[in-house]
């Protein structure tokens, strides 16, 4: 994806408007035939065609020949797609390294035209199994698999820019998000550490505190995160935290809401026992969370 925004440079109008052409025309098509693409197409046929080898030799674009020959977006197609939106729009201007490459999302540290410090967040539903991700989140479905990794991805990243716009509004420690386009999320950069990495914390005790106010504040506002751990908190140089990770999240009419706001918590107490003996019952905790 680095790379990518490298090569965003060497793209120019025309190559936006066939990327645009094959996601509209990926509505309909797992591969979009070259007929849709020529009569669709502002310009000539033989300018269409400079621009479709252009995007495949850029690999943001893939070719199949069968019944008809057919093109359709690559996952780096979708991409240039959303970064290309984000930087017309003001909210992008340069993109920096790698900060975590997970299951289903990549992450990046960026920055805006104004200076500011923030985290690109491309949603990846899907790509270590479609079929896991059926299972587990039920917008996803697995018919017409390539073309409903776009679908799902974007809606993955519409829920947590949605839930973090209102968590942070009612104050709950999330990063504040800045934009969203297609499957990606602009978030504030938040400063810190997972706290799986910290070996020492000087007061665990109010830390702990501190997380289950905030899943307490979250349950105010109808939310539980679904899937709270040490991995998906950060802790700030200032000692206070950050909880993050939150496309999965359930609203209290959910048949497993209670079922999976008790997971969120012993994840954090058991963590918090067995990595600083910090020792708080579970029931307790659960009663002050919801009542």
């Amino acid at each position: 994806m680095r790379q990518l925004a490298k090569n965003l440079c060497r793209l120019n109008f025309d190559d936006y408007v066939i990327l645009s052409i094959l996601e509209r025309g990926m509505e309909s098509y797992n591969f979009v035939p070259i007929e849709f693409i020529m009569e669709t197409a502002p310009f000539s046929e033989e300018k269409a065609l400079r621009h479709l080898k252009k995007l495949h030799e850029f690999k943001l674009v893939v070719r199949w020949i069968g019944d008809y020959v057919g093109y359709r977006l690559t996952v780096h197609g979708y991409d240039a797609l959303a970064l290309n939106s984000l930087v017309n729009s003001g909210v992008l201007e340069s993109f920096g390294i790698a900060l975590g490459v997970g299951k289903e999302s990549d992450v990046y540290d960026a920055v805006t035209p104004s200076g500011r410090r923030v985290v690109v967040k491309a949603h990846r539903i899907g790509r270590p199994s479609f079929i896991h991700a059926k299972r587990v989140r039920g917008y996803v479905n697995t018919s017409s698999l390539q073309r409903e990794w776009f679908h799902a991805s974007r809606k993955s990243a519409k829920r947590e820019f949605s839930v973090l716009k209102l968590l942070s509004a009612e104050g709950v420690a999330v990063p504040e998000p800045i934009s969203c386009n297609r499957h990606i999320v602009v978030m504030d950069f938040v400063e810190g550490d997972e706290l799986v990495k910290c070996k020492f914390i000087p007061k665990p005790y109010r830390v702990l505190e501190e997380i289950i106010e905030n899943v307490r504040l979250a349950y105010r506002c109808g939310i539980i995160h679904g899937d709270l751990s040490e991995y998906n908190v950060i802790l700030k140089p200032d000692l206070h935290i950050a909880l993050i990770d939150w496309p999965q999240y359930t609203d209290l009419n959910h048949p497993s809401s209670q079922y999976l706001l008790e997971r969120d918590i012993r994840n954090v107490l058991s963590f918090f026992k067995r990595k600083f003996n910090v020792t708080l019952d579970l029931t307790e905790v659960l009663n002050y969370v919801t009542k």
